[in-house]
Protein backbone atom coordinates (compact mmCIF):
# COMPACT_ATOMS: atom_id res chain seq x y z
CA UNK A 1 0.00 0.00 0.00
CA UNK A 2 3.09 2.21 0.40
CA UNK A 3 4.04 2.20 -3.37
CA UNK A 4 -0.11 3.08 -4.16
CA UNK A 5 0.11 6.31 -1.70
CA UNK A 6 3.65 7.32 -2.82
CA UNK A 7 2.11 7.06 -6.53
CA UNK A 8 -0.94 8.76 -5.75
CA UNK A 9 1.35 11.52 -4.09
CA UNK A 10 3.37 11.51 -7.13
CA UNK A 11 0.27 11.23 -9.90
CA UNK A 12 -2.32 13.90 -10.62
CA UNK A 13 -4.24 12.18 -13.04
CA UNK A 14 -4.54 9.02 -10.83
CA UNK A 15 -4.97 11.06 -7.36
CA UNK A 16 -8.12 12.83 -8.93
CA UNK A 17 -9.01 9.35 -10.76
CA UNK A 18 -8.74 7.55 -7.06
CA UNK A 19 -10.63 10.64 -5.40
CA UNK A 20 -13.46 10.71 -7.74
CA UNK A 21 -14.36 7.19 -7.90
CA UNK A 22 -14.55 7.16 -3.88
CA UNK A 23 -16.46 10.56 -3.92
CA UNK A 24 -19.06 8.85 -6.17
CA UNK A 25 -19.38 5.23 -4.43
CA UNK A 26 -19.32 7.29 -1.30
CA UNK A 27 -22.57 9.11 -2.49
CA UNK A 28 -24.42 5.73 -3.21
CA UNK A 29 -26.40 3.56 -0.16
CA UNK A 30 -24.37 0.32 0.79
CA UNK A 31 -25.93 -2.06 3.30
CA UNK A 32 -22.11 -3.38 4.13
CA UNK A 33 -19.07 -1.23 4.04
CA UNK A 34 -17.59 -4.57 2.38
CA UNK A 35 -19.63 -3.66 -0.79
CA UNK A 36 -18.01 -0.07 -0.87
CA UNK A 37 -14.08 -1.52 -0.54
CA UNK A 38 -14.54 -4.19 -3.37
CA UNK A 39 -16.90 -1.92 -5.85
CA UNK A 40 -13.34 0.23 -6.07
CA UNK A 41 -11.22 -2.47 -6.01
CA UNK A 42 -10.88 -2.38 -9.50
CA UNK A 43 -9.91 1.18 -9.73
CA UNK A 44 -7.68 0.12 -6.88
CA UNK A 45 -5.99 -2.73 -8.94
CA UNK A 46 -6.05 -0.83 -12.14
CA UNK A 47 -3.27 2.59 -10.48
CA UNK A 48 -1.58 -0.84 -8.57
CA UNK A 49 -0.72 -1.51 -12.05
CA UNK A 50 0.25 1.49 -13.35
CA UNK A 51 2.24 2.26 -9.61
CA UNK A 52 4.89 -0.28 -10.79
Amino acid sequence: MLRFRDHLRADEADRDLYARTKRELAARNWTYMQQYADAKSEVVAEILHRAR
